[in-house]
């Protein structure tokens, strides 16, 4: 199992190089200053930020914080090898009942899959 690093809009240079010579598998890019699912993702500045970072290395690029529906997964899915989604599967289990919770986690992934399949 590899140590997963991490990179975020505020990672200087000399950090990317330092997760660049260290990473192995996948390197995850956290979209967003603030906390998960709580914020807006910047499509366009994490854009930026992968090119930058897939430049310097061929690891794969993982990109969470901010994704949290169909469109958001597809933009990012088009710049980087992987989504990671979190909150928005969480989130329900906190406000409904087990039942209705699994039951909107099964349709976030229908919802995710669709719009990631659509980039094929």
């Amino acid at each position: 199992m590899d140590q997963v690093f991490l990179l975020a809009p505020t990672s200087t240079d000399e950090r990317i190089q330092h997760v660049v010579n260290q990473a192995r598998g996948f390197i995850y890019y956290v979209s967003l200053k603030g906390v998960t699912g709580a914020a807006t993702l910047d499509v366009k500045s994490a854009a930026e930020r992968i090119a930058k970072i897939k430049q310097q290395t061929d690891l794969p690029i993982g990109v969470g914080f901010g994704i949290s529906d169909a469109a958001s997964a597809k933009v990012m899915g088009a710049v980087a090898d992987a989504v990671i989604v979190g909150s928005a599967f969480v989130k329900p289990f906190a406000t409904q009942n087990v039942e209705e919770a699994s039951a909107l986690a099964v349709a976030k992934v229908k919802e995710l899959r669709t719009a990631l399949d659509e980039l094929r």
